[in-house]
């Protein structure tokens, strides 16, 4: 599974807000398999992942919203850099889960989501907190 940098704090918060019943049901599939196989190897990117698949933001293969500052991959290199981790590595879920818990703060999300349309819910950070 293909899982991008910011997605990983997406998973910890996600409540159903979101594009549409596909990408609703999507990301909830994708969340229910982390967290029922802890210990399935993940290749962590910087790219579109399993996660776009249903997003309508990405277009043909590649996210709309990519490149340009303060972009989705900005965020994605933002999340791997602090979590030590390089684009295209294999992880268990469960290890990533440890890092995340370890190396993220909440200022860094406040500072990595600054123009995501869901940080005003509080969810992926009350996720980060729940995680601890």
């Amino acid at each position: 599974m293909l899982i991008r940098g910011h997605h990983l704090l997406c998973i910890l918060g996600f409540r159903g807000y979101g594009y549409d019943e596909y990408f609703v049901n999507n990301m909830n599939n994708i969340i229910k398999k982390l967290n029922n196989e802890q210990d399935m190897l993940i290749k962590l990117v910087d790219s579109v992942d399993n996660i776009c698949e249903k997003c309508p933001n990405n277009i043909d293969g590649k996210c709309k919203n990519e490149h340009h500052q303060g972009s989705i991959k900005e965020m994605d290199d933002s999340v791997l850099n602090i979590l030590e981790i390089k684009p295209n590595t294999l992880m268990k879920y469960d290890d990533v889960l440890d890092k995340i818990k370890l190396l993220m703060t909440e200022e860094a999300m406040d500072d990595i989501c600054c123009n995501c349309t869901w940080k005003g819910y509080g969810c992926c950070i009350e996720g980060l907190k729940n995680l601890r």
